[in-house]
């Protein structure tokens, strides 16, 4: 069963290679991709600790910024506006 947010995600992992990005950009993307599925799950978990939201949080940040480092940054922006106006 696919949820809204797998569904997104398979998507918009698509549409990278649609894109052309390249395999250094394409797995930054990914990754940041499913650090926020991560996190909206954990965000709702019967075990939810905050330093683990922290912890995940910070993935999400250097994700981030690999992401711009490697020029895929406006893309990763639009997924974590997109995110942030659903949650």
């Amino acid at each position: 069963m696919n949820t809204s947010k797998e569904s997104t995600e398979q998507r918009t992992a698509g549409e990278t290679r649609e894109q052309g990005m390249t395999p250094l950009q394409e797995h930054s993307f990914t990754l940041l991709q499913r650090l926020v599925a991560l996190k909206n799950s954990y965000q709702t978990s019967a075990n939810y600790e905050a330093w683990m939201m922290g912890a995940i949080n910070k993935a999400i940040y250097s994700t981030l910024r690999d992401c711009i480092e490697s020029g895929v940054g406006d893309t990763a922006k639009d997924l974590l506006r997109r995110e942030h106006q659903v949650n």
